[in-house]
């Protein structure tokens, strides 16, 4: 189509600059949005894979548990993820708070807070204090007691005593399970 002598060349979608200018702001438009996404996450949530059985039956080996990083408070059955010192990180469950006198009932397995036995439906064994600790043992501002699911086999404050808050990198509030 001509003009006064001028051929017509509309700009849409079929011209060649177009496409190639689209394609380049896109590409970078999305590189610097999942750059973004990717610190905010980061920044704000932690992932940790479970191994082993000690939080058993509420975890699995190979569950994937997203952690919120910025909890300012933590509760008793809370799950965490402690930062070990110098060794792996460990998932487990709060058990005691500070204030809370800790103990056990050996003759019928029981888990003692301030002498009242728990009730703790997310277990099914018995649960026995080890004789790396003393009992009874008070919690003090800032420190917790933690303990696995699975009683019998994990290694959890009964064998390294209390946590403090600071040891404590986030509370768990999403699980993806393993393939099962």
């Amino acid at each position: 189509m001509e003009r006064s002598g001028i051929k017509y060349q509309p700009k849409h979608a079929a011209s060649m600059n177009y496409i190639n200018r689209s394609f380049w702001f896109s590409l970078i438009k999305s590189v610097v949005i999942a750059i973004a996404a990717a610190v905010i996450f980061n920044t704000m949530f932690g992932i940790a894979v479970v191994s082993g059985t000690s939080m058993e039956p509420t975890l699995f080996d190979g569950d994937v548990i997203v952690f919120w990083k910025h909890s300012g408070t933590y509760e008793r059955g809370d799950i965490i993820l402690i930062k070990g010192n110098g060794r792996e990180d460990y998932v487990k469950r709060i058990c005691g708070i500070p204030g809370d006198v800790l103990g056990f009932d050996e003759n019928n397995g029981l888990f003692l807070i301030n002498g009242e036995a728990q009730k703790e439906p997310y277990i099914y064994e018995k649960t026995y204090g080890k004789a790396k600790v003393d009992y009874p043992l008070t919690l003090y501002t800032d420190q917790y007691f933690v303990m696995g699911d699975h009683r019998n086999d994990s290694e959890d404050s009964r064998n390294y005593g209390a946590v403090s808050k600071n040891h404590i990198h986030g509370k768990g509030i999403f699980v993806f399970r393993s393939g099962l």
